[in-house]
């Protein structure tokens, strides 16, 4: 006689993934990468499973956006949006949001705070995965 074996009621844990755009330097990509896994319990304590993308572009472009949507005609060196789904959609198709990372903006403030260009990116890239998951500046300066 076969038996049942019991539903797990437990919460899913959805899975959260990261897509890159705008650079072909595999290297960056990896510590992309690795950043995104390392922030990965932060992230999923307030986002559910689905897709964010990581843009890296140029000020012409991030002064564009940042004009549309904020209403600063200046360049920025990062801008996080969300993108709400009004609809159930599949955990694999749901896009969480967008970070778009100036590659100018950063190259200066490196260069202004004696860093690697590669560090700053890093940096943007944290800072735009905390902002897309809710958190505000106050939060994540309290962050290891």
């Amino acid at each position: 006689m076969r038996t049942k074996k019991k539903a797990n009621h437990q919460p899913r844990r959805d899975k959260l993934r990261v897509n890159i755009y705008g650079t072909a330097d595999l290297k960056l990509k990896k510590a992309v990468y690795q950043q995104f896994n390392f922030l990965v319990p932060l992230l999923k304590e307030r986002l559910p499973g689905g897709q964010i993308n990581i843009v890296f572009t140029n000020n012409t472009h991030i002064t564009e956006l940042n004009r549309r949507y904020l209403r600063r005609n200046r360049p920025t060196d990062v801008l996080s949006f969300s993108i709400p789904t009004p609809f159930p959609v599949p955990e694999k198709k749901r896009l969480l949001g967008e970070i778009y990372i100036s590659r100018e903006q950063a190259r200066r403030q490196a260069k202004n705070a004696g860093i690697r260009l590669k560090d700053e990116l890093l940096q943007l890239v944290r800072h735009g995965l905390l902002h897309l998951a809710g958190f505000s500046h106050q939060e994540m300066n309290r962050l290891p």
